[in-house]
């Protein structure tokens, strides 16, 4: 495995940090991603109990919410159903309790508060152990090398990179391409063949520098987008996420004003005690790449937030482009390319 710079530096520890099933997925059909995203968020829980940990997220129904109190609770209801884990099966609270619990958040045109689990995870640290894992598995990675060349024939592929000590060359008849949000600037640099391309999306968090809720939250907006607030470390609260299609390289995108803003406006809708930028002590941005045919010039209702294997076959070598996917089924994922490789 060739790293650019070191294991997980770049979306993959820049997530929301959530190991979960998609909830608001269901919204578009995508039960076939939740089902898979719930089989891997469970395996996950188990395989990593130090790293994934089920927790709590509330999410309070108003009577200016887009969506009724009615379909939050028929869409928790399939989502516990695909989860198979009754132990973390989704209920309802009253408004006083939640009030009590949320001081901090308004109650004004409250209609109903329900609770469900996803899982929160450190992101990078997962990441790491999950090469880790690799490694004791006989995988040689090797980090902070630059590919310099990819060439070949109808017989091996031939990469030359760079590290600290010099340029080395490997030979293999299969390259994997998994590149995440740069696999197009990847298969621009060295002229892979490719079926498929990537749109890229931003989504920036902020971090307050003080608690504004007790627990995870997850909220609706005024046009149907859902955020998160979520407790930080050292009693801090993290916001996020947008999504903002970005037409630059992944290197080139930067946190922009007027998303702070929005999520700030998101957070002050739901909150007793308004922030602002004066409150933010950190921000992050991670790139989701959202999979599309390479010939598709169609608006962003057509991509698909799942991934695609797109295999390219000439001779006896084998091409594997990865595109797509998300922290949490990361699993699934690698098992259906380690069957492409067979």
């Amino acid at each position: 495995m060739l790293e650019r710079f070191t294991i997980g530096c770049g979306t993959s520890s820049n997530s929301s940090k959530l190991i979960h099933g998609g909830l608001r997925y269901l919204e578009t059909g995508r039960f076939g991603l939740v089902k898979e995203s719930l089989k891997d968020r469970k395996r996950l829980f188990e395989l990593y109990p130090d790293l994934v940990e089920m927790v709590p997220f509330y999410l309070p129904v108003y009577d200016d919410s887009l969506r009724p109190w009615w379909m939050i609770r028929t869409g928790l209801g399939m989502y516990d159903l695909f989860s198979q884990q009754p132990q973390y099966h989704c209920r309802y609270i009253n408004n006083k309790d939640f009030a009590e619990k949320f001081p901090g958040v308004k109650t004004a045109g409250l209609r109903r508060v329900y609770v469900y689990y996803d899982g929160k995870t450190n992101d990078l640290e997962l990441t790491r152990r999950i090469a880790q894992d690799a490694f004791g598995s006989g995988c040689a990675v090797r980090e902070n090398c630059q590919v310099v060349s990819v060439d070949g024939d109808d017989k091996v592929f031939r990469v030359l990179y760079r590290d600290s000590s010099g340029e080395h060359e490997v030979e293999a008849p299969l390259l994997i391409n998994a590149a995440g949000p740069w696999i197009d600037e990847v298969n621009a640099k060295y002229c892979l063949p490719h079926n498929y391309r990537n749109n890229k999306v931003s989504g920036i968090h902020i971090v307050i520098n003080r608690a504004v809720v007790p627990e995870c939250m997850f909220l609706q907006t005024n046009n149907r987008r859902i955020f998160f607030m979520i407790p930080w470390d050292e009693g801090k609260t993290m916001i996020g996420t947008t999504e903002r299609m970005e037409n630059c390289t992944c290197d080139e995108v930067q946190v922009q004003e007027d998303d702070v803003n929005y999520l700030l406006d998101c957070a002050n809708h739901y909150l007793r005690e308004a922030v602002s930028q004066d409150d933010i002590c950190h921000t992050f941005l991670g790139i989701r790449p959202l999979v599309m045919d390479k010939n598709d010039n169609t608006d962003a209702t057509s991509m698909s937030r799942d991934y695609k294997i797109d295999i390219i076959r000439q001779g006896e070598t084998k091409l594997i482009h990865v595109y797509g996917g998300k922290l949490t089924t990361c699993l699934s994922m690698a098992e259906k390319v380690s069957a492409r490789v067979s």
